[in-house]
């Protein structure tokens, strides 16, 4: 079986400041007033942080849903699945990343790269969902030789 880095979710001993104003990415904004307060991401993450964890990702099979390898998982056991949602199960032996989708009676584990195929679970095979990804952090910096390529193509 593949090793998996974990991440246990712990309290934060320094908070980072939050500005309550939100930041406008479709348009530029008059200048406003704002507040500073501060957040604890362990807060923001999940409500239940004993049933938290961080996971990173290998491989590509759900780069149309933005998750790219290296990427951070959170993982919050403490949820349900839902029709749509990205989890982290146990699937014969192995870690996988998947979208859990279910049409009447069938259930799949849906990658959104159309490079891989859906899994159907079906009578016999093993898998366990470990938990629900409601989020994933990523660093932008990483992603900067793609952005500056689009940017040059653009400015053309």
């Amino acid at each position: 079986m593949k090793e998996i880095t974990l991440y246990q979710k712990g309290s934060a001993t320094i908070l980072i400041p939050l500005f309550t104003e939100r930041i406008h990415a479709g348009f530029e904004s008059p200048a406003a007033d704002y507040e500073e307060a501060s957040i604890d991401l362990n807060d923001y993450v999940s409500k239940y942080p004993e049933a938290t964890f961080f996971a990173r990702v290998e491989g590509d099979c759900m780069i149309g849903s933005g998750i790219l390898p290296d990427d951070l998982l959170v993982v919050d056991r403490s949820l349900v699945q839902q029709n749509g949602d990205v989890v982290v199960g146990e699937y014969n032996g192995e870690f996988i990343l998947r979208s859990y989708y279910k049409k009447g009676s069938r259930v799949f584990l849906m990658p959104d790269n159309k490079m891989y195929k859906p899994i159907e679970l079906t009578d016999g095979m093993v898998f366990n969902i470990w938990g629900v990804v409601p989020h994933t952090i990523y660093n932008q910096r990483r992603r900067n030789g793609g952005r500056v390529n689009r940017f040059e193509q653009l400015l053309r």
